[in-house]
């Protein structure tokens, strides 16, 4: 009982419908096992889908135009872009996610790979 109360405290189905066809700013930063950043990656793109067991899938633009990344299901990560923030290469996002991941650094996939 306990996983499901986590997930519905991470997770909100009428937000997540609104976050579709809007842009996402994502924020990664890798933690190493003694705690100290090893990577930081920043993805930009539009929200193509988003449910609670597939969790939120983003049309990359920019440096990974044409790839997908897929985030976890958690809209709590996922705040309103303020005023004045910008992508790496100059956009506008509606909103951003900052995410800090302990573990190894994970790459977009292309669109098209079959495997």
């Amino acid at each position: 009982m306990t996983d499901d109360i986590d997930q519905d405290a991470h997770w909100d189905a009428a937000f997540a419908k609104t976050l579709l066809g809007k842009t996402l700013l994502m924020n990664l930063t890798f933690l190493d096992d003694d705690g100290e950043i090893s990577e930081r990656q920043q993805f930009f793109g539009v929200v193509i889908d988003a449910t609670e067991d597939e969790g939120i899938v983003l049309d990359l633009l920019g440096e990974h135009d044409g790839d997908t990344y897929t985030l976890p299901p958690q809209t709590s990560a996922i705040q309103a872009a303020e005023p004045g923030v910008t992508s790496l290469g100059g956009d506008k996002p509606d909103f951003v996610a900052n995410w800090i991941i302990h573990g190894l650094p994970d790459v977009p996939e292309a669109a098209n790979d079959d495997d």
